[in-house]
C-alpha cells in the first residue's frame, strides 16, 4: 500500500537527513557529549525494525481498535511504537550536541530523566516475568525463533543494537556527569582562590 510506504520511507529519510546534520555538530562536542548523542542513533535504528517488522499494510475500510492502514490494532501500535522510538532516538541525538554548547544541566537533567522514563515499562516488564516465573514461555519462544537463520539475525541485530545503545548512554551520562562535576569543583576552587593541583 503507497501510503505506508511513503510514510515509512518519509521517516526514514528524515532520520538519515538529520543525522547527517549532527556531523558538524559532533566534530565540536566533547566525547561524553558524543557519545549520548550517538546512542539515539541505534534506538533510532531500532525504531525503523520495529516498524518495518510488524508493519502489514492493509487496504480499507478502516474501523477504530479493529483495522488500521499497518494492520490490525497489535500491528498499529507496534509500528507506532517504532515510529516513537524513532523519534525519541532523533531528539536524544540532537538535544545531546545541542546541550554541549553550553553545557546545559538542565537538557542533561531532561534527557536522563526522558531515558529513564522510557526504558521505565520495559523494566517493569521484565521484572515481573521474572516475579511471576512467567518467562520459560517467553524463552521457549525466542529459542524456536533463534533456531531459524532469519530469526536468528533478527535477535542478533536487536540484541546488538540495544548493547550499543545501552552502552553509549550508560557511558556518555557518566562522562558528561563526571564533566559537571569537574566544571563545579573548578568553579569552587576558583572563588575560594585556592589552587588546585593539576
Amino acid at each position: 500500500m503507497w501510503i505506508v510506504w511513503i510514510t515509512v520511507g518519509a521517516a526514514t529519510l528524515a532520520a538519515v537527513v538529520v543525522w547527517a546534520s549532527l556531523l558538524p555538530a559532533c566534530r565540536g562536542a566533547s566525547p561524553g557529549w558524543r557519545l549520548l548523542s550517538a546512542s539515539g542513533i541505534p534506538l533510532s535504528v531500532l525504531g525503523i525494525n520495529f516498524v518495518i517488522r510488524f508493519w502489514n499494510p492493509t487496504p480499507g475500510p478502516y474501523l477504530a481498535n479493529h483495522l488500521y492502514p499497518f494492520g490490525d490494532h497489535l500491528h498499529a501500535w507496534a509500528v507506532s511504537f517504532g515510529f516513537t522510538w524513532l523519534a525519541f532516538g532523533l531528539l536524544f541525538a540532537v538535544l545531546a550536541l545541542l546541550a554541549s554548547r553550553d553545557k546545559s544541566r538542565l537538557v542533561w537533567a531532561a534527557l536522563l530523566a526522558g531515558w529513564f522514563i522510557c526504558w521505565l515499562p520495559h523494566g517493569v516488564i521484565g521484572l515481573a516475568f521474572a516475579w511471576a516465573g512467567g518467562n520459560a514461555p517467553s524463552v521457549e519462544t525466542y529459542s524456536k525463533w533463534s533456531s531459524e537463520p532469519q530469526g536468528f539475525i533478527l535477535l542478533l541485530f536487536n540484541a546488538l543494537a540495544l548493547l550499543a545503545h545501552f552502552g553509549l548512554s550508560i557511558v556518555g551520562f557518566v562522562m558528561t556527569g563526571l564533566d559537571f562535576r569537574r566544571d563545579r569543583m573548578r568553579g569552587l576552587a576558583a572563588g575560594t582562590g585556592v589552587q588546585r593541583p593539576a
